[in-house]
């Protein structure tokens, strides 16, 4: 097994415009993606190895990191990886961009026809060598809503609103784990879809669903997955999930309790 060879950093909280922000975008080194999902996939994929798995293999999608965190976390391992590449006929900047960074950590890529990415992972399961395990989409991984839980406990304390983009929710999960009674976690959706779905997992599909927590809203504005959100934020976040929380935020901050902390899950990238 391999031990030690990543350690996720403690990252600051910083204030803008009067609300705190956790800065989980900085939790891992420069070469890695800066999301916070990085968190606890070290751990996944070393069990696998101590497992006796010899790779890896990742359904991406137009707009995720998750794939270029496999790629990396492989390359750190020693594990072979292999990403399922959506195609488009005019793919956007970013998806290109995740691209070099998956060949950067020597991932095998193979194409498949963009569309549903439930579809592709089917499909994926029956192309996968020998000796590889498949990821779940989303990287919705036990380990991750732990380790985002042991950050939360943290420092969630002094704040009675917690905001925080949800995608699969498995970081909102670890967060709503860490809340107490009198605070309440709202997670905005950075796709409309199935709330029912959506507050199970959170609130249920965690490490620690026997325990009294606060309050969780969701909030479905209709942003579609890909939808770019071009409103300003002063701090590094990712247009196609942070930022869309953060919209909805600077538009309700005057309605929920103070203080407020905005979790940040992830920045963009550097595209040099």
């Amino acid at each position: 097994m391999v031990s030690n060879c990543f350690e996720c950093l403690d990252t600051p909280i910083e204030e803008y415009q009067g609300i705190f922000v956790k800065r989980e975008d900085l939790c891992a080194p420069s070469d890695a993606p800066p999301f916070s999902k990085i968190r606890g996939l070290m751990k996944h994929l070393e069990q696998l190895k101590e497992e006796g798995v010899e790779g890896v293999a990742y359904v991406e999608t137009s707009i995720s990191m998750a794939g270029w965190g496999v790629a990396w976390a492989c390359f750190q391992l020693g594990l072979k990886c292999l990403i399922f590449n959506p195609v488009y006929k005019v793919p956007i900047s970013l998806l290109l961009f995740h691209r070099s960074q998956w060949k950067q950590w020597k991932a095998e890529i193979i194409d498949v026809p963009a569309g549903r990415a439930k579809v592709n992972y089917y499909k994926a399961r029956r192309q996968i060598p020998a000796g590889y395990r498949l990821l779940p989409l989303g990287l919705p991984l036990n380990e991750t809503i732990a380790e985002t839980h042991a950050v939360a406990e943290k420092c969630l304390e002094p704040y009675r609103s917690i905001v925080v983009c949800v995608g699969s929710g498995t970081i909102a999960a670890g967060l709503f784990q860490a809340t107490q009674p009198g605070q309440t976690l709202y997670g905005v959706l950075s796709r409309s879809g199935d709330m029912t779905v959506k507050r199970k997992h959170i609130t249920y599909g965690s490490l620690f669903s026997h325990i009294t927590r606060g309050d969780l809203q969701l909030i479905d504005m209709g942003w579609e997955y890909s939808a770019y959100c071009g409103t300003p934020v002063p701090f590094p976040c990712h247009p196609y999930y942070d930022a869309k929380a953060w919209e909805w935020l600077r538009d309700n901050k005057e309605r929920i309790q103070l203080p407020v902390l905005f979790w940040n899950i992830g920045a963009e990238g550097k595209k040099e």
